[in-house]
């Protein structure tokens, strides 16, 4: 994904999540100064955790052809993409990377660390 579909996919999330909070104080009609204070920071949690995600999978896979085991030296082994699961201090990250294994340690690798 470029800079500018990056770019492309936060703007929408932010207009959606903008239009979410207007749509939702329009139904309310009053709303509180709490009311509003709470969908403001519930809208900037849903954002970061996005775009948190968003970024963290831009940058996921760098090219690490054969890279090799960090304990014994021997090349380590393409198993396919594997996902996992990161707690970020914006929310929990799903990431898909490539995965390597050393048969000799078994160790895995998923780059970048």
């Amino acid at each position: 994904m470029g800079r500018a579909e990056i770019k492309a996919a936060v703007m929408r999330k932010v207009e959606e999540a903008v239009e979410k909070a207007l749509a939702k104080g329009e139904q309310a009609g009053q709303l509180s100064l709490n009311d509003i204070e709470e969908m403001v920071l519930s809208v900037g949690s849903e954002l970061s955790g996005e775009l948190t995600e968003v970024l963290v999978q831009q940058a996921k896979e760098p090219a690490v052809p054969g890279p090799s085991c960090s304990s014994c030296g021997r090349e380590m082994h393409y198993k396919g993409k594997k996902r996992r699961y990161v707690r970020t201090r914006t929310g929990e990250v799903q990431l898909e990377r490539a995965y390597y294994y050393c048969a000799g340690c078994q160790r895995g690798f998923f780059p970048p660390g």
